[in-house]
């Protein structure tokens, strides 16, 4: 294979409850895990608070000292650095004092913006790649279809956010997930015609995706020249009832799982039961000749470190380096 596919690993599935990954130590545990299992970069995920100090480069500062100090202690463990951060704009951020942001209203742009820069400097010192932001706000919370208005809007903000950002040289990626209004074909068609294909990329979540009732593999296939970024993970569900168009579907879908009490709703690449096409996304990659980071994820994991141990042995044989292509 001639093109680069990066191995990097989600660090949000450490984090499951508030207070129980808060300390330097259990951030160093965690990194040291991942470097073991043969992952060279972590993609941090965007928070607020004292219980989380690794969710915004200002509260990496506070608790490492510096940015640089932190990335010492990334490298350390043998990680070559931070791949990526996901920031979802729409989140409270405590630290700004404001209760989320909307992509959807213009008057909210510049502030969407201004707020997303730091990610995007930190990551270009750490030497990341992507600021994977999600594409869209829940469709629970919007009346449906949107309308050609609303998603230019859309596309606006993330145009103003990615000239805003390129300073750093670090590129925007539209991430979908299975409850956001871009879990559609034709609306996240939409989206990527209004932004800018030299700044704006999309990130595949695998798992995400299929539960909305998508293919990834088709997807991949349809958006190749834009998807600039992976999320790997796998899902033995979807939603074939329309629950994650709920109102509040990441509480009474995601976390209480639904009218089937689906206890996880996402595993680890390649599970038992899986529905995600992996090694046919392999093969697409391949033939795209696709260059990037591949982030390997687990979330809902009752054992990180064990998920992050099976998707390791899964990602070595799924893209697998002259080295490793005649292991058993």
């Amino acid at each position: 294979m001639s093109a680069t596919i990066r191995l990097g690993y989600a660090i949000n599935q450490w984090k499951p409850n508030f207070d129980d990954f808060t300390r330097p130590e259990q951030h160093e545990r965690a990194l040291k895990v991942l470097a073991a299992c043969g992952f060279t970069g972590v993609e941090l995920r965007g928070g607020t608070g004292r219980w989380d100090p690794l969710g915004r480069p200002a509260s990496i500062a506070a608790t490492y000292g510096s940015t640089g100090a932190f990335l010492d202690m990334v490298r350390r463990t043998g990680l070559a650095g931070v791949s990526s951060w996901y920031v979802d704009p729409g989140e409270p951020v405590d630290e700004e004092l404001h209760r989320g942001r909307s992509v959807l209203d213009r008057a909210q742009h510049a502030a969407v913006a201004t707020s997303l820069l730091p990610f995007a400097r930190f990551l270009a010192e750490a030497g990341g790649s992507r600021l994977v932001v999600r594409a869209l706000p829940s469709a629970g919370s919007l009346d449906l279809p949107l309308s050609d208005e609303a998603i230019g809007a859309a596309a606006e903000c993330w145009n103003t956010v990615a000239a805003t950002i390129a300073e750093t040289g670090v590129r925007l990626s539209l991430h979908v997930d299975c409850l956001s209004a871009a879990a559609d074909e034709k609306t996240l068609a939409a989206l990527l015609d209004a932004t800018d294909p030299a700044r704006v990329g999309l990130t595949l979540d695998t798992a995400e995706v299929t539960v909305a009732g998508l293919d990834p593999v088709h997807l991949f296939d349809t958006h190749h020249a834009r998807v600039d970024h992976l999320n790997l993970k796998d899902t033995r569900h979807v939603d074939e009832t329309g629950e994650r168009l709920a109102p509040h579907a990441e509480s009474s879908m995601l976390s209480e799982g639904g009218a089937r009490g689906v206890e996880r709703w996402f595993h680890e690449c390649g599970t038992p039961g899986g529905l995600v096409d992996f090694p046919a996304l392999a093969e697409r990659l391949r033939a795209h000749d696709w260059s990037g980071w591949a982030v390997f994820e687990s979330e809902q994991t009752p054992n990180p470190a064990r998920s992050a141990m099976l998707n390791g042995w899964y990602a070595q044989r799924l893209f697998p380096t002259p080295s490793a292509k005649d292991r058993p």
